[in-house]
């Protein structure tokens, strides 16, 4: 059951009742990362939430390298039951400082402006599951074994439940070391924020065993390659749209339209959905990863699944198996949910199970699939969820933090084939 408050007084309540004594301020920057204030519970009132805690983003940089407002939302406040003293975390929009407008590269508003349109257009509400994955390794690099992964696991899911988290189920593999638990699903602005916390309790339980939660999408050579597929519906009082007797593996018209709209802006959707260079690690055409322009039940290849195990209506969606973890997830989902609405509008037709794919894939790396972000950009900011400012500053981050970083070091597989120039070699080691 979840503990979020819908009012003042219902926070006050689990403050006083869970002994919490200190309260985070979350809000999160352009790449994705977290950042938060801190204060006493006893200094949390109610004109906080209307008012706001006025912040310098100069310590932050970039564009808020001014004076921003944070101003916490009583919808998404958790329990960090896995800090040193038992805290409050409140996820904040971030407000102009003296209006109502949201800062103009605050991503969280920009997954409220994706969600809201959608509803408008389906009248109805979007709901998302998303599974961020994981490789569990020990203190000296090596994959965790299974045991050890099925106990952090269990941990991890009593620490979600404890922050009013809902978990349906949880795993490890297929990979050493490699695990996850699958969040009830929700409104997106709720899995973004709840993405954001699971990454932190992950992060911080594994440190207190001595582990490390890494969710690189490639971690190790050889290993496993955790993504972060995205579930979509759309639900209109109580009917799930995405479902039709009739249809391909049950699936209605919408919801291969929806699909439709994703693979069409595939390479677009790789710059928010899969954002590093690590990522195209683990997507490589032909060797690994989803990175066919199709719809299929069963093809691990393909970008767009449908789960079609069970007839039941309510499970028939649409699975996304692009993103992966290192994602901003406010700009990620709101990228999916843009995409699937355009193609909805567009009537678009995907290709399904063993058809000839329509549309290209996965772009072979980052520096690709920002250039096709940077001209297929249109179903992101005709509605005005994104704004051209933002999708630049976000191409110029990821060269920035990413691309260019990468290109001006040489990988240690290079330095070691490089340091054998300089070595005779006897024709024997050249037999296979």
């Amino acid at each position: 059951m979840s503990e979020q408050a819908a009012s003042f007084d219902a926070l006050s309540r689990l403050i006083s009742s869970r002994g919490l004594r200190f309260a985070q301020l979350w809000f999160t920057d352009l790449e994705g990362r977290p950042w938060r204030i801190m204060m006493p519970t006893d200094s949390v009132g109610e004109s906080l939430f209307a008012e706001g805690l006025p912040l310098d983003g100069q310590p932050i940089g970039g564009s808020w390298d001014g004076v921003m407002r944070l101003l916490p939302r009583l919808d998404a406040a958790y329990v960090d039951s896995t800090a040193s003293v038992a805290s409050l975390v409140m996820f904040c929009d971030i407000l102009e400082p003296g209006g109502v407008e949201p800062l103009a590269l605050e991503p969280r508003h920009v997954l409220a402006k994706a969600a809201g349109l959608a509803e408008e257009r389906f009248d109805g509400a979007i709901v998302l599951g998303v599974e961020p994955e994981f490789i569990l390794l020990e203190a000296d690099g090596r994959p965790a074994a299974e045991n050890v992964v099925w106990d952090f696991l269990s941990r991890l899911t009593l620490s979600l439940g404890d922050a009013g988290i809902r978990v349906d189920w949880f795993r490890g593999g297929p990979a050493s070391g490699q695990g996850r638990a699958q969040m009830r699903a929700g409104p997106p602005l709720q899995m973004a924020d709840r993405v954001m916390l699971y990454r932190h309790l992950a992060a911080g339980l594994a440190r207190e065993r001595g582990l490390t939660a890494s969710f690189l999408p490639r971690p190790l050579a050889g290993g496993g390659s955790p993504g972060m597929p995205v579930h979509a519906a759309v639900w209109r009082r109580g009917e799930n749209l995405f479902h039709d007797e009739a249809g391909w593996a049950l699936t209605s018209a919408l919801c291969r339209s929806f699909a439709g709209g994703l693979l069409a802006h595939l390479p677009a959707l790789a710059a928010l959905c899969a954002p590093t260079t690590n990522s195209y690690r683990r997507l490589i055409a032909g060797h690994s990863g989803p990175v066919n322009p199709v719809v299929s039940t069963s093809d691990r290849t393909a970008a767009c699944r449908i789960p079609a195990r069970t007839a039941a209506p309510g499970a028939r969606r649409v699975k996304f198996c692009l993103p992966d973890s290192t994602a901003n997830p406010y700009l990620a989902l709101a990228a999916v949910i843009l995409a699937g609405l355009d193609g909805v509008e567009r009537g678009l037709a995907p290709s399904i199970d063993g058809a000839r794919p329509a549309g290209a894939g996965v772009p072979p790396c980052l520096e690709a699939a920002l250039d096709c972000l940077a001209a297929d950009r249109g179903f992101l900011t005709s509605g005005g969820a994104f704004s051209d400012r933002l999708v630049d500053s976000w191409i110029k981050d990821r060269w920035t933090r990413h691309v260019l970083p990468v290109r001006l070091r040489p990988h240690p597989w290079e330095q070691a084939q490089t340091e054998q120039f300089g070595s005779a070699r006897g024709v024997e080691e050249h037999r296979p």
